[in-house]
């Protein structure tokens, strides 16, 4: 089961958005084996390693939701959880969002992949363990923004689809969304008019995370309303379990919006499938188990 990756939108189409990331990983060495920290240390000044709280319940809930996949031995989990240290302590995230994600776009599957086929040929795929979009060449190398010139096999090393899916993360969050605003300007003879233009998204009736699945522009209709929400419920789990701090749900107001419906809450799971996910993963005793509010 794929979950969101037959609805993802990642098609990362911004031309600008972290041109360095491609450069990077386009001129990168040897693709590392699967669990290695791809990415340079340096940026953290030493390697990572994750706390047993976070590894234990990684391979917990791995266990819980791999839906007939192969389980993770317990080095897999240690170096899945480096490797989700580690780009979250890069990028300034939590830890249980880069979670969240996770299982949301893959199930925790490090092979999960969806093939888009066109007159014949493939020319694109999602695939990892954070649903990342790769539009392909013949060489089967990546020719959209953000994952321009990786090879496929690259992308889906885990912590090279780890990385990838937190910088891209981090890019939403910290101002790579847009959207229209209209203001009124004074011309030379005094005249009115009005000017639309488009400014930094101001998240104001969505979680910023809203935009790792929408693009640079929020979808406030149909089924990716709806992707916010999902998230965040699963990203509360995870605080709760591992009794860590998710200040992406604490901060100041966080809107997961749902038009026509009332609010939803990052405590509150909806949607059966994520009911049972959220079921799941409070289930594991990895960690002492505290509330968030």
């Amino acid at each position: 089961m794929l979950a969101d990756l037959r609805k993802l939108s990642l098609s990362f189409g911004t031309a600008t958005a972290l041109a360095s990331l491609a450069s990077t990983f386009a001129h990168a060495g040897p693709s590392p084996g699967p669990g290695a920290i791809s990415a340079s240390e340096a940026d953290t000044g030493g390697e990572i390693h994750a706390g047993n709280c976070l590894i234990q319940t990684i391979c917990a809930v791995k266990e819980k939701i791999r839906w007939q996949t192969p389980a993770w031995t317990p080095s897999q989990c240690s170096r899945i959880a480096d490797a989700v240290a580690a780009s979250a302590q890069r990028h300034d995230l939590s830890s249980t969002l880069l979670l969240a994600i996770m299982v949301n776009e893959s199930d925790m599957n490090e092979r999960a992949a969806r093939v888009y086929v066109r007159d014949g040929r493939v020319y694109a795929k999602d695939g990892g363990l954070m649903g990342i979009r790769c539009l392909l060449d013949a060489h089967d190398r990546c020719t959209n923004g953000h994952v321009r010139g990786v090879p496929w096999k690259e992308l889906m090393d885990p912590a090279t689809n780890i990385e990838l899916g937190a910088r891209e993360l981090a890019y939403w969050r910290d101002g790579g969304g847009v959207m229209t605003k209209t203001i009124v300007k004074l011309d030379a003879g005094g005249q009115r008019h009005r000017v639309t233009k488009e400014v930094p998204c101001d998240h104001r009736t969505h979680a910023w995370w809203a935009h790792y699945n929408h693009g640079p522009r929020y979808i406030d209709k149909g089924y990716p309303r709806h992707y916010p929400h999902r998230i965040a419920v699963l990203d509360h789990a995870f605080a709760t379990v591992m009794n860590t701090p998710a200040p992406e749900l604490t901060a100041g107001r966080i809107t997961i919006h749902d038009p026509g419906r009332r609010e939803r809450t990052v405590d509150r799971p909806i949607e059966p499938r994520y009911k049972k996910l959220c079921a799941e993963i409070l289930s594991v005793r990895t960690c002492s188990a505290v509330a968030l509010n």
